[in-house]
């Protein structure tokens, strides 16, 4: 019950801010490009791919683009921000004064970052079937075929977002650890660059690199995804002990 009252305090601190405007901005901001890019008749490039049925090529270039770059600066922010609610004008020593246990407070926010990247990512999954009923209509060479494969477009949007909460986890410790904004997201952007190369390595063929949390979700859109099952087991479990072992951190730590 204690959970659940933090948990609305939490969410209650969400309303009009840039944070929560960011659920359905983030994957506009993939959406819209594509749609644009996929409109340029002749030059489409869903014209230079030999399958007849284009809902498969809109997903995984859609999904490509939200999982190696877009998703993860979207976690980066939203860490950042959320955690920045209570460390602006040090509102922390009135949050661990009140009569609730410390760990509440941490688990409340990673609840919020993790639904608001849910949310964000069945956003990105509405608007890859808008792309396609307009590109249906704006690009008569284009061919949707029917039926629409919502099974396959679900799963790998949920294997995408499974796959990607090892890397949210370690950037919502990293947010609340440290006080100052500049550091959550420069770490973000570091690891995101890193986890670019490791997508290219991923490509080249199998390695370790190919487990760097940040690189994991491209993992869906492998042309043989045989070792996913590994990889979704990897995120849930070591991301599971990164959550405990920062609420511990952040239980045991001073707050100034």
């Amino acid at each position: 019950m204690t959970l659940a009252r933090v948990l609305n305090a939490e969410l209650l601190k969400m309303k009009r801010t840039i944070a929560l405007k960011m659920v359905v901005l983030a994957p506009a901001v993939v959406v819209l490009p594509i749609l644009f890019v996929g409109s340029q008749a002749p030059f489409s490039t869903f014209n230079y791919n030999g399958i007849a049925n284009k809902w498969r090529v809109l997903a995984i270039l859609t999904l490509r683009v939200w999982a190696i770059l877009m998703m993860p600066l979207y976690v980066t922010l939203e860490t950042a921000l959320i955690a920045g609610l209570d460390h602006s004008e040090n509102q922390w020593k009135s949050l661990v004064a009140r009569p609730f246990p410390r760990w509440t407070l941490y688990l409340a926010k990673l609840v919020v970052v993790v639904g608001m990247t849910a949310l964000s990512t069945t956003v990105l999954l509405c608007g890859i079937l808008i792309d396609g009923a307009v590109l249906a209509r704006v690009q008569s060479e284009v061919v949707f075929g029917s039926p629409v494969p919502w099974a396959a477009i679900l799963r790998d949007g949920a294997q995408v977002m499974g796959l990607g909460f090892l890397a949210l986890t370690i950037q919502h410790w990293v947010s609340l650890r440290w006080r100052s904004f500049s550091v959550g997201i420069g770490v973000g952007i570091v690891a995101i660059v890193v986890g670019v190369f490791a997508a290219a390595a991923q490509q080249q063929g199998g390695s370790w690199f190919e487990y760097f949390p940040w690189a994991l979700p491209m993992l869906v859109l492998a042309r043989q995804p045989h070792n996913l099952q590994a990889a979704l087991l990897i995120s849930s479990v070591i991301g599971l002990l990164v959550a405990a072992a920062g609420a511990l951190d952040f239980c045991r730590r001073e707050i100034k």
